[in-house]
């Protein structure tokens, strides 16, 4: 099962915004459609980064409520006072479980609490917020969920977004297309309409991740990073992350972990 990167979310990050994190796995049904609840507290006003990578995450804050649509380059969420921000990540095309919604509408954005048809889901932040306990909120958002899960059976879609994971980005859309059984347009539009992305760029942004990933865990290791994950050559790779995260892999690298080592 694929599992989203967020370099904000390792020790160095967290150390680095001086924030805490707590998360738990959602449980039964919802395990293919969440990929976790967490909850960070911040002492203090801070820009959160988030870098693409093909997921949705509402945001929920003691005042107000957010969804990020898929973005296709890092950005920054201003955090605006100290305390405690629960979150709900969504697995890639997993909304549809529960909302009718068309994601390309916020592709690279981050819409309010109007975008959600669901009028009752606006009111999910007050009853979160009734609880004190990260737990116990986990447990208010998870029952709201299940209330609202709508079952699916499979589709070229479910298909199509595995053979992307198990190849980790690197697969031609007209294999896709082949192994699906549906055309390349069709499941451009489903990709458009249930990830945000086109299926070229969701494919990309996998890639992306899993190059990140190995990055992070394997510093000064960009060429076979880069060969391992589909780039051309490591001059591929250096153009992706100063297209979608404003920086070199070394000097991306380098801004956590160089705070992580120096506390």
């Amino acid at each position: 099962m694929y599992q989203p990167f967020q370099p904000t979310l390792t020790a160095a990050g967290l150390q680095r915004l001086g924030i805490s994190l707590e998360f738990t796995v959602a449980s039964g049904v919802l395990r293919h459609a969440v990929h976790c609840y967490l909850q960070i507290t911040t002492a203090k006003p801070i820009a959160y980064p988030v870098i693409p990578d093909g997921t949705q995450a509402v945001y929920i804050g003691p005042q107000n409520m957010m969804i990020g649509g898929a973005q296709s380059q890092a950005r920054e969420i201003p955090i605006l006072q100290a305390g405690e921000y629960f979150g709900i990540w969504f697995r890639p095309g997993a909304l549809r479980y529960i909302f009718q919604l068309n994601l390309a509408e916020i592709a690279n954005q981050f819409a309010d609490s109007n975008y959600f048809p669901c009028q009752q889901f606006t009111r999910l932040a007050d009853q979160i917020y009734q609880f004190h306990a990260f737990q116990q909120r986990a447990l208010v958002c998870e029952h709201w969920l299940l209330r609202h899960f709508q079952e699916r059976p499979l589709t070229p879609f479910d298909h199509a977004l595995t053979l992307i994971y198990q190849s980790m980005g690197d697969i031609k859309i007209e294999h896709l297309a082949n192994h699906t059984g549906w055309s390349s347009r069709h499941l451009n539009r489903q990709f458009h309409r249930h990830t945000g992305l086109s299926t070229k760029a969701f494919t990309q942004i996998i890639r992306f991740q899993h190059a990140c990933k190995h990055l992070w865990h394997n510093p000064g290791e960009a060429l076979s990073t880069a060969l391992q994950s589909g780039y051309f050559d490591q001059a591929h790779l250096i153009r992706d992350y100063n297209r979608r995260l404003h920086s070199s892999p070394g000097a991306y690298h380098h801004r956590f972990m160089s705070d992580f080592s120096n506390r």
